[in-house]
């Protein structure tokens, strides 16, 4: 998990003694809703989950997708009502971790707590770029900025689901998550990622993503891969 990778086995055995349990999520349940107040914080072991908040009109918004590694349920005040919702796009296992260990286990490591504010900044800026295609960007722009973030977000977070010989990854989301992550329809989802495969820039099909041509869709979707892969998000040090 990226939260844990690189810390010494001695160590990561003993923080083990924080987790409570270990939960399988089906696809498409919740693990937990926004207004509540979760008993626990979460890191997803394996699986894919999102992040969401809702209209008053049902509208789904997609904050951000969480992959292997990814914290859920964190946020500053861990005693207060929890600002959005999570819920399984396909069958997922969480660890859970009590909310009123976290200080002791932070201070008892912070190496820990030094990564989580690095994951939280990473996660804070991508956010940020997101929130800005909605406000200045077209779909073409958008869906393609999202799709390479999760491309190379698989690559080092789930290597197990990269095929290099394709350059593909397993990739369960439907155009109606797509369309709910970037504020599109599904249907206008489905034309530009027609209009991509004709390009001949991706393939999209049977729960997987190939990359045909990643400098073309980069350069649409103006994305720089050291956005994810730099820094000390991946490194304990």
């Amino acid at each position: 998990m990226a939260l844990f990778q690189g810390v010494p086995r001695d160590r990561l055995e003993w923080t083990q003694k924080y987790r409570d349990v270990q939960l399988v999520v089906p696809p498409k349940a919740t693990l937990y809703e926004a207004g509540s107040k979760p008993k626990y914080v979460y890191t997803l072991f394996n699986g894919w989950m999102a992040m969401y908040q809702t209209s008053r009109s049902g509208k789904r918004k997609i904050l951000r997708f969480v992959l292997p590694g990814d914290f859920l349920g964190f946020q500053a005040n861990l005693k207060g009502t929890i600002s959005h919702s999570a819920s399984a796009i396909s069958e997922s296992i969480v660890c859970a971790f009590p909310r009123d260990t976290l200080s002791d286990l932070f201070e008892k490591q912070p190496s820990l707590a030094f990564r989580l504010a690095s994951m939280e900044s990473r996660e804070m800026n991508l956010c940020q770029h997101h929130q800005a295609f909605r406000s200045s960007k077209d779909s073409h722009e958008s869906i393609a900025f999202l799709l390479l973030e999760l491309f190379h977000r698989t690559r080092l977070q789930m290597r197990h689901s990269y095929d290099p010989v394709k350059n593909s990854i397993v990739f369960p989301l439907t155009q109606e998550d797509i369309g709910d992550a970037v504020g599109l329809t599904s249907i206008h989802v489905n034309r530009v990622i027609g209009q991509f495969r004709m390009l001949g820039l991706i393939e999209c099909d049977r729960k997987t993503l190939q990359i045909l041509s990643e400098e073309k869709l980069a350069e649409i979707g103006e994305f720089d891969k050291e956005l994810i892969t730099s820094g000390d998000y991946f490194s304990m040090k």
